[in-house]
């Protein structure tokens, strides 16, 4: 073998070791990215499932009631100056829901994994407050709440879809005393 076949078998093999160190770097990464989403996941779950945030979810149905049985109160919410003793309670919910709907909109968060466990919450939180969206949207801009109803949509597109049915349906069950829904 001459001198120019081993540098040409050297620079293969080179070109083949940093091509496999450029697909464990890529996996590295895809394993980093994965264990971000588990963190905030987890951090989602905390806040969601918060004392707080379960008190919210009840007085969105208050306000929601409100806004359907009294039209002064629904023109007042047109007002931005006007805010509610519930809103006090439901303003940090719709901000977290907000928040959480731009980290998966922009993909910062995996929005299967948000979606497999709290699409119908989305699609029902949204259904209730959406009374209420459009009023205050007459007085803080368009732009209220919007990024929450983008996810709200896509929760009921996975949901009517059947994907999530189809996903919950493969999970095993203890049939056991347990009725088959």
């Amino acid at each position: 073998m001459d001198a120019g076949s081993i540098a040409a078998w050297a620079s293969f093999v080179s070109a083949i070791i940093i091509a496999l160190t450029a697909v464990v770097a890529l996996r590295q990464l895809r394993h980093y990215r994965n264990a971000n989403d588990i963190v905030v996941y987890l951090r989602l779950i905390d806040q969601l499932d918060s004392p707080a945030m379960l008190e919210a979810r009840k007085m969105l149905v208050v306000a929601a009631e409100k806004i359907a049985s009294d039209p002064e109160y629904r023109e007042r919410l047109k007002d931005p100056k006007f805010m509610p003793e519930e809103f006090l309670t439901v303003g940090p919910l719709l901000r977290f829901l907000e928040h959480i709907s731009v980290l998966v909109t922009r993909g910062r968060i995996a929005e299967h994994l948000i979606l497999a466990e709290y699409a119908d919450n989305f699609v029902s939180m949204w259904e209730i407050g959406r009374p209420a969206i459009v009023q205050r949207r007459v007085a803080f801009g368009k732009h209220t709440a919007r990024a929450f109803e983008h996810l709200a949509m896509r929760a009921k597109r996975y949901i009517d879809s059947g994907q999530m049915a189809r996903e919950y349906d493969t999970l095993e069950r203890d049939t056991r005393d347990l009725p088959m829904i």
